[in-house]
């Protein structure tokens, strides 16, 4: 077996060194020798592996991205029904980041795209891919009439993927709880497609109608 590339060894353990500095100290105090420090370096050796801060930056905020939309790609394959899924979606875009910080990376680096391109890129092709989850979710539920959209497919998901982001600051802050949130989101999801998201029972199977008419359809099939 070949040996391992080492640059690109040592190039992940100082991101790893980023992140952990970045989660402890803030965007703010992610220096260039925070960072060397903590991954027990001298300064001029990390600029041997990057060009310079805004580099590290910029691959810390698209290595966090990539693991978010994994997860919430994950979380939605392994559901169902057009409900399970975007509430899967919903669950893993508002809590999936939080125990890897991959959230707090992405929030506390997320002011600096308004004074650099690039990283102001990250955080657009982060949103494009968490809507176009959204999207082919909401398209395909809509075509097997589980969903009756009020907006169309782009539309709504771009506004839940908003709705997320600001949400989201709000259980890093600790004004609110996960559950709190994502129990709003649902609730708003669910006025926007037209249908109830939740959990469904063990050994339940819903058919592509909404929650108001299957419990309308049950009532009358036991009417005399």
């Amino acid at each position: 077996m070949g040996r391992p590339n080492r640059q690109t060894e040592r190039r992940a353990e100082i991101l790893a060194a980023a992140k952990s500095v970045a989660v402890r100290d803030g965007a703010a105090g992610t220096t260039l020798r925070a960072i060397a420090t903590q991954a027990g370096m001298e300064p001029p050796a990390v600029l041997y592996y990057f060009g310079g801060l805004t580099e590290i930056f910029r691959e810390l905020v698209f290595a966090s991205s990539d693991a978010f939309i994994e997860r919430i790609e994950a979380a939605v394959d392994r559901a169902e029904t057009p409900e399970a899924r975007l509430r899967a979606a919903i669950i893993a875009g508002t809590t999936g980041g939080l125990d890897s910080n991959d959230s707090r990376i992405l929030y506390e680096f997320w002011p600096t795209g308004l004074r650099d391109s690039g990283m102001n890129d990250a955080d657009r092709v982060l949103d494009q891919r968490e809507v176009a989850i959204y999207g082919r979710i909401i398209r395909d539920g809509t075509a097997s009439g589980a969903f009756r959209p009020v907006l169309d497919a782009d539309a709504l998901a771009w506004t839940l993927v908003a709705l997320e982001d600001g949400l989201v600051m709000d259980i890093l802050t600790g004004a609110k709880a996960p559950q709190e949130v994502i129990s709003l989101i649902c609730s708003v999801a669910e006025h926007l497609v037209g249908a109830k998201l939740e959990p469904e029972e063990p050994g339940q199977i819903r058919s592509g109608r909404n929650h108001q008419e299957e419990t309308a359809a049950a009532g009358k099939a036991q009417r005399p």
